[in-house]
């Protein structure tokens, strides 16, 4: 596990309601961040609060203000975020030109709200300011005079002004005044730091599912094996199929589900999101972890249930192993998938109707095999043969996974 930081400040309307919170590049419990590398910083945020803490933690029901730079605008992993939960806002050092406004014009026609932060006028930015929905004016920065000045032009193209920077209550006095409807500063809260874990990524399975979802049409059951291969990966689509932003009438409780309720689009652009910051070599135990799931799909596939119910073994076997591989308690990762109650008894408690097929992954890795013919849905025979079968499977698709 690897700590991350995101700095948040709120956002307030003009009596004194919460917003939203802009989120803030950290790189630990620091006051101010030292940026040397803006794209680079924007990739660590977005991946820290929109995967690894999530949106739900950090910002609750409320708006993100995010950052973005030149480089981000028509990136193609700003798409995977929710409209209508992110403000997104144009950094004061790009460079207006025609080729950011076409970006500015794609990302509101997907339905983005852009902000203008740090913003100070100019003509040649007229038809920028015109998409705007928000523009943010520094009041330190800018002095009483020049304020003025700025909020009379912006009046004419009708934005959203918010008031950044804002120490002091006369400050706070003098804006109101002025007509702004959003406040942001020290004045009425600090910034502050949420600490959160990374969880390590296996860099080459995750290139292999990025090639592989270069293709036309990848066949789903594909991307679930290269998926299935990178623990954090599968916790991630699983927690983000779950969530409240994608979570449909039911628990979405295997990966083959949730590649086809996420789609490859999504699929491709969270995936770059992990790739973008870099990431650890094998995780120590994946292997066993993969037999467990492969074991448990074809448990599942002998007695006879339907694909998606074998789908849901695999899910079950592979968390099964998890905490052992990660270094996390099994509580805390089923804390953030929001899986069915029946998947959770089975690993938590050892209870309900999957629980019997796990015990008999659990014999395998015990003293005695095989396991108690008495307490296994598949005849012992049949379960020895399938657990070679699954640690055949794993050797192969680890060794596809190291080729060059």
């Amino acid at each position: 596990m690897q700590p991350i930081f995101v700095g948040r400040q709120p956002i307030f309307d003009d009596q004194d309601n919460l917003v939203g919170f802009e989120l803030l590049f950290r790189a630990g419990h620091l006051e101010t961040a030292s940026v040397t590398d803006g794209d680079r910083a924007t990739s660590d945020l977005l991946r820290s609060a929109f995967i690894d803490i999530g949106l739900d933690h950090l910002v609750g029901e409320h708006l993100a203000f995010v950052n973005l730079t030149r480089g981000f605008l028509e990136h193609e992993v700003i798409t995977s975020l929710p409209p209508e939960r992110v403000v997104l806002e144009i950094l004061e050092d790009v460079e207006i030109d025609a080729e950011v406004i076409a970006a500015v014009r794609r990302l509101k026609h997907r339905g983005f709200r852009i902000a203008l932060d740090d913003y100070q006028f100019q003509e040649s930015h007229a038809e920028l300011v015109e998409l705007a929905d928000l523009v943010k004016l520094d009041v330190l920065t800018l002095g009483r005079e020049r304020l003025e000045q700025e909020v009379h032009t912006l009046r004419d193209f009708g934005v959203e002004l918010l008031a950044e920077k804002v120490e002091s209550p006369e400050d706070y006095a003098h804006c109101q005044h002025l007509g702004f409807s959003l406040f942001q500063g020290f004045h009425l809260s600090f910034p502050h730091v949420i600490e959160g874990q990374r969880l390590e990524s296996l860099e080459l399975a995750l290139l292999r599912l990025l090639k592989a979802l270069q293709a036309p049409d990848p066949e789903p059951a594909e991307l679930e094996e290269l998926i299935a291969a990178e623990p954090g990966l599968s916790i991630q689509l699983l927690r983000i199929a779950n969530s409240p932003a994608y979570r449909g009438r039911g628990a979405t409780d295997s990966l083959y589900d949730a590649i086809l309720h996420l789609g490859q689009g999504r699929i491709k652009r969270l995936a770059m999101l992990m790739v973008l910051h870099g990431s650890s070599g094998p995780t120590q135990g994946l292997e066993q972890v993969m037999i467990r799931a492969r074991m448990g799909m074809l448990m599942a596939r002998a007695l006879g249930l339907p694909p998606e119910e074998c789908e849901r073994y695999f899910t079950l076997g592979m968390l099964s192993g998890m905490d052992r591989v990660l270094g996390v308690p099994l509580r805390r990762i089923l804390g953030e998938l929001h899986l069915s109650s029946d998947m959770e008894r089975a690993l938590l408690e050892g209870a309900g109707p999957l629980a019997p097929l796990l015990a008999t992954i659990d014999a395998f890795e015990g003293p005695v095999t095989p396991p108690d013919p008495a307490h296994t849905p598949v005849p012992a025979p049949v379960s020895s043969r399938l657990y070679l079968e699954a640690v055949r499977w794993t050797e192969d698709l680890l060794a596809s996974l190291e080729e060059e």
